[in-house]
């Protein structure tokens, strides 16, 4: 009989952390509808955009992780973290439903500038959030590597090396099992983390919709 390989104890509470984020996001979209009646905005069509795109990469990581396919895990992150990046570039124009409506229509985010007057690229985005969160510049400019073909691939089919004979053993198939607990544990709390970026960002938009006129416009700039 053939025994199934698992994590250890400290990846599947991590896994599980993940599949927890589901029920959160899933009500966060509830309220993104407001009371019955309210207006619809162009970043309202951001919003849904953003949430559904998070729900579906953050499955996907949890089901390669549980296959122990982490280049492709690694890969599927860069773009887990891209959408909680991209939607909180509202946060930063001038006018979010003009960029809302934009991104909608087509325009590339990264053509568009922020009330600065600087481009919208991934590294500025990362830039305006990595005061609240110092862990985005190291862990994106790592995961880039996995995105576009580079030598990211070509290290993680090494599967040893002897450094007295230079002997270098090579792993050719679709899982990843000699990586330690911690490669897997970075992947799944970086998902769990940029969950909750986008999570403050949808909430924070929430909330806006739900002022008055008066509030909205005594609120801090």
């Amino acid at each position: 009989m053939t025994q199934t390989v698992r994590h250890p104890a400290e990846v599947r509470e991590r896994v599980d952390l993940l599949r927890c984020d589901r029920e959160p996001m899933l009500q966060i979209g509830k309220e993104l509808s407001g009371a019955p009646g309210s207006s619809f905005f162009p970043l309202d069509l951001l919003a849904y955009g953003a949430l559904k795109r998070n729900l579906s990469t953050s499955a996907a990581i949890v089901l390669l992780v549980d296959a122990f396919n982490l280049q492709a895990a690694r890969a599927l992150l860069r773009i887990h973290i891209d959408t909680a990046l991209r939607f909180a570039a509202a946060w930063f124009v001038e006018k979010p439903h003009d960029f809302a409506a934009a991104v909608h229509g087509g325009t590339r985010i990264d053509k568009m500038k922020d009330r600065d007057g600087k481009r919208l690229t991934d590294a500025r985005l990362v830039e305006l959030l990595s005061p609240d969160h110092p862990w985005l510049p190291a862990v994106y400019e790592n995961l880039s590597g996995y995105v576009h073909f580079s030598g990211s691939h070509v290290s993680g089919s090494i599967a040893s090396f002897n450094e007295d004979t230079h002997e270098v053993s090579f792993h050719i198939g679709e899982t990843d099992r000699h990586f330690p607990p911690f490669s897997w544990i970075e992947v799944l709390d970086c998902t769990h983390d940029a969950t909750g970026i986008l999570a403050h960002y949808l909430q924070g938009y929430i909330q806006t919709k739900a002022m008055s006129p008066e509030e909205f416009a005594g609120r801090p700039k």
